[in-house]
């Protein structure tokens, strides 16, 4: 017979209850485990539209609800936002206290103008390095724009090591600007660029609104695959059934009919990066939408570091 001691002696017949348990509890715990050393990784990029108080029913205080919402209901990891005013981001840093942001305004380089802010888990990522950098002939100026561009525009980018997969990789955040084409070419052709100065060949995410659909020069440019450095989309290996809508841009009010795909999320240099699926989020309340762009949010499986 089996005893176990208690502070009323010995008590009979309980020691393979305690086994049994204590099996349970391994057994759970290895099944949590990720398969084959894999670790999910949600990215999600993200046009919030800034706080405009002339959108009358679209601004922001009745839409802020809603994009807080996106992330506590899809709850990604890692998040590129664009058209993010200051007041926006110390409202999403006050509502979003899992997450940590990197990113500075657009037209001064501190809180003037739009920022293209990352969020990340600051429980699963740490930083090890991160800057910004203008979508310009000076890319180093705050606030400089080039290319007959109508605004600034500017690119975030943080080295994040995941503590997860121990994977250390990059992750770039940009918006292209949306009246001159010229700008959005010499913008792909820059962001290229720089992305192959910065990442020393290792993994790299770029997210954005790119203002450019796939058929664009921009798109084409950023994805052409006779040039090194190419990024992959990471809609392309998904199958059609996956693919739906087809349009993250839906505009003010809401019209299906001319809506189209300028939000993407690329990779490069992520072999060990498997794109499982990829959702363009729609939900809204009674036909009000948290933004005029829809959220994309890719889940990848990231293989760990043996």
């Amino acid at each position: 017979m089996n005893y176990i001691l208690s502070h009323k002696g010995l008590i009979p017949g309980k020691t393979s209850l305690l086994l049994n348990g204590f099996c349970l509890i391994v057994l759970f715990l290895f099944l949590a485990l990720p398969s084959n050393g894999q670790f999910p990784l949600k990215v999600m990029t993200f046009n919030i539209r800034y706080n405009n108080p002339a959108d009358s029913i679209y601004n922001w205080d009745h839409r802020k609800d809603m994009v807080y919402e996106v992330f506590l209901k899809y709850k990604p990891d890692l998040a590129g936002l664009q058209e993010v005013l200051y007041t926006q981001l110390t409202g999403l840093r006050d509502t979003l206290k899992e997450y940590s942001s990197f990113g500075v305004g657009r037209d001064d380089g501190n809180k003037a103008g739009e920022f293209a802010p990352i969020f990340y888990k600051t429980s699963r990522f740490s930083k090890v390095d991160g800057a910004y950098f203008w979508l310009s002939k000076t890319p180093d100026l705050p606030g400089s724009k080039s290319w007959h561009a109508a605004c600034t525009r500017i690119v975030t980018w943080l080295m994040l090591r995941d503590r997860q997969s121990g994977q250390l990789f990059f992750i770039f955040n940009t918006h292209f600007d949306h009246a001159s084409e010229e700008a959005r070419v010499e913008s792909a052709r820059l962001l290229r660029k720089k992305i192959d100065e910065i990442i020393s060949g290792r993994p790299v995410i770029v997210c954005g609104d790119f203002n450019s659909t796939a058929s664009d020069s921009a798109y084409r440019l950023l994805t052409q695959k006779s040039v090194p450095g190419f990024l992959t989309d990471t809609r392309v290996s998904l199958p059609d059934s996956v693919k739906q809508p087809s349009y993250s841009f839906i505009g003010f009010p809401f019209h299906p009919e001319e809506g189209n795909l300028i939000d993407f999320i690329f990779t490069r240099n992520a072999q060990a990066w498997n794109v499982k699926t990829q959702l363009i989020i729609t939900d809204n309340r009674n036909g009000l939408y948290p933004s005029d762009h829809l959220p994309v949010i890719t889940e990848f499986l990231v293989k760990g570091l043996k």
